[in-house]
């Protein structure tokens, strides 16, 4: 970045949206904690009327993403490079996989991958009759579709405009409304900047909430098995302490010995325990269930995708894609946009094809590692009548003691069941390093060229980031956590379309560019036609105008 950038740097927070979105937050606190009761009964309806009137578009708009995302791999659009000509990308391919998976999965990936499966199996999808072999089949089917690109594609297309803008042209602004103004128009961004600013804080805090008031239950009752305590609420409000601190001392650290090192780390925890579980575990089997549910995956991709059960108008009735397929996509949506702005801040260097492609495969191979190794064990358990985790999961409605069940199964308990823990907090913590970090740097006036917020701003998010979940964890149940997701992923998208339109618009000027430089080059004969500078855009190397940045 050029040196007018840390020359107009200005870290002070924009306190236009810092004091809404905090006072949203407390409010949101102070509610729940006095009447618990009637916000669980509030969040519960508001989890049904969002998936069940809106569901649909977001299908579509997953479906979308997807292609989209294909489009960029193959098409010449991939060659954009987000950095000058020549320059290595700021992490290595290790450092930044790791980074941007631990960020996208946070701690819920264990989670999901024992306990989904067996919600699959008492609630399939399909109609089917529970506990049946097409039940068993259809189950992890739909883990690994859930966790596939449906998740990953949200991710890398919203750090595409982000990158473009601080990249490219050089603007010292990692601020979502920023990046919204080529889709919007200047006039309008300026009116309603605040709102796609503070609907990004409210939303990716609850977003977080959904994950941390998932992930500290299960640290709890892995600790409270291990050394035969109970995993009372202030067990788990221990857990919680103990995880932010984690985080909070990571973003003091920031991203080189910060983020990236808990990343690395946890990537090596995250291996060992699936190729153990892999080796003790039913090997044939895991291999054999992985198999055929890429297999079905593969058969149905569109079916599954675009499903939505609308035959079934018996009252009351459950319907799988509302309450599973629906809700991933709001989930997904809820982290888009946080992801994009963390995956811009860890890009430099980096083009198109290789941010959408390494994304995606990587995020997939990932998850699907996780779930089908976990998930696959757990199947087994059940199939092999070792253990009836449905049964217990049915029975007691405690997913978390469920999960702690499941993995005690695994021989050297004590040693699997701490590495859990282990596994779990890190993978928390280093997703809430970005999210603090991200949420600093979306309310900072401008950032020089390392691209980091004052400390005392990112302690500020690192604290209210850890406050809600805090009084979540009184509900006790894990659909508010589910809710949470679905309103963020609500909120989301009024800033996700603006962004899109904006790259859009982003990539038209990137034509003009190089249908300019076509011209030229066929003039003189000096160049091959098509072959557009790396730095084309509409700032060639990126400038910046001391002027415009002082009216930002």
């Amino acid at each position: 970045m050029p040196d007018t950038t840390d020359a107009l740097k200005d870290t002070r927070p924009i306190w236009e949206v810092v004091i809404p979105a905090g006072a949203v937050i407390a409010v949101l606190c102070v509610l729940i904690y006095l009447y618990p009761v009637a916000s669980k009964i509030a969040l519960d309806a508001t989890f049904s009327f969002i998936s069940n009137n809106f569901g649909s578009f977001y299908l579509w708009f997953n479906l979308f993403l997807t292609g989209l995302a294909a489009f960029f791999i193959f098409s010449r659009y991939g060659n954009i490079k987000f950095g000058p000509k020549g320059e290595a990308p700021q992490f290595s391919n290790m450092k930044w996989i790791s980074m941007m998976f631990c960020a996208g999965v946070a701690g819920a990936v264990m989670f999901w991958s024992i306990a989904e499966p067996l919600y699959n199996l008492n609630s399939p999808p399909r109609h089917l009759e529970p506990l049946s072999l097409d039940a068993f089949k259809w189950s992890t089917t739909y883990v690994l579709f859930h966790w596939g690109p449906f998740t990953w594609v949200w991710y890398v297309i919203c750090s595409l405009p982000i990158c473009y803008m601080y990249y490219k042209r050089g603007t010292p602004l990692l601020r979502l409304s920023a990046a919204c103004e080529d889709g919007l128009g200047k006039r309008l961004c300026d009116k309603v900047g605040p709102i796609i600013d503070i609907a990004f804080c409210i939303g990716l805090i609850a977003s977080n909430t959904a994950v941390m008031g998932i992930s500290i239950p299960i640290v709890a009752n892995a600790l409270a098995a291990v050394f035969g305590i109970e995993p009372t609420i202030h067990v788990q409000l221990i857990c919680l302490v103990v995880g932010s601190l984690i985080f909070t001392v990571s973003v003091a650290l920031g991203l080189e010995k910060g983020a990236s090192r808990l990343a690395a780390a946890n990537v090596f925890i995250a291996l060992a325990m699936i190729f153990f579980a892999l080796v003790v575990g039913p090997t044939r089997f895991i291999f054999d269930n992985f198999t055929n549910a890429v297999g079905t995956i593969f058969s149905h991709y569109f079916e599954m995708s675009l499903a939505t059960d609308p035959h079934d108008l018996s009252e009351g009735a459950a319907h799988f894609p509302q309450t599973w397929t629906i809700f991933y996509s709001l989930w997904m949506a809820s982290y888009g946009p946080f992801m994009g702005l963390f995956i811009a801040r860890i890009s430099k260097g980096r083009t198109v094809r290789q941010i959408v492609s390494m994304g995606v495969i990587c995020g997939v191979i990932g998850s699907w590692l996780i779930h089908s190794v976990f998930g696959g064990f757990t199947l087994h358990l059940q199939l092999t009548n070792t253990f009836d985790a449905a049964g217990h999961l049915a029975q007691f409605k405690n997913p978390t003691q469920t999960v702690v069940m499941v993995l005690s199964y695994l021989p050297m308990k004590s040693l699997v069941l701490i590495g859990y823990c282990l596994f779990s907090t890190i993978f928390l913590a280093t997703s809430l390093d970005a999210s603090a970090s991200s949420l600093a740097a979306a309310c900072t006036r401008r950032l020089g060229s390392d691209g980091q917020p004052s400390m005392p701003h990112r302690f500020f998010w690192a604290v209210l980031t850890a406050l809600l979940p805090a009084v979540l964890l009184y509900l006790e149940s894990i659909e508010p956590m589910k809710t949470f997701g679905n309103v963020s992923g609500a909120c989301m998208i009024l800033v996700i379309i603006p962004l899109l339109l904006s790259w859009f618009m982003m990539l038209k000027s990137e034509n003009a560019v190089a249908l300019k430089y076509d011209d030229l080059a066929q003039a003189s004969g000096s160049a091959t036609p098509g072959a557009a500078p790396q730095s084309s855009g509409v700032a060639a190397e990126a400038t910046v105008d001391e002027a415009s940045l002082t009216r930002t």
